[in-house]
């Protein structure tokens, strides 16, 4: 599985996020600073298994579950990427 394709589905999640109502202003600014993370792990091919990765699109998917389908749909392609990864 290629990083970029996790980068990919995380712009996917962003760009789903803008458009869609009543998203909490905070929880754009988690997956922005999630998307700066992955994007900073790539860059310097340091795109290891860490928890904290997991548990932040964990809280994210947890958080649409009820509110928003497609969002949580697509955290979840998200993590299922990681998961080929080994990460």
């Amino acid at each position: 599985m290629n990083p970029n394709n996790i980068l990919e589905s995380v712009i996917k999640l962003r760009s789903e996020l803008e458009v869609t109502d009543d998203i909490e202003p905070e929880v754009l600014e988690q997956l922005e600073l999630f998307h700066r993370d992955i994007q900073s792990k790539i860059n310097s091919n340091e795109l290891k298994a860490e928890e904290t990765i997991f548990e932040q699109l964990l809280e994210m998917e947890t958080n649409f579950a009820t509110n928003h389908p497609v969002l949580e749909k697509l955290t979840r392609d998200v993590i299922d990427r990681l998961s080929l990864m080994g990460i």
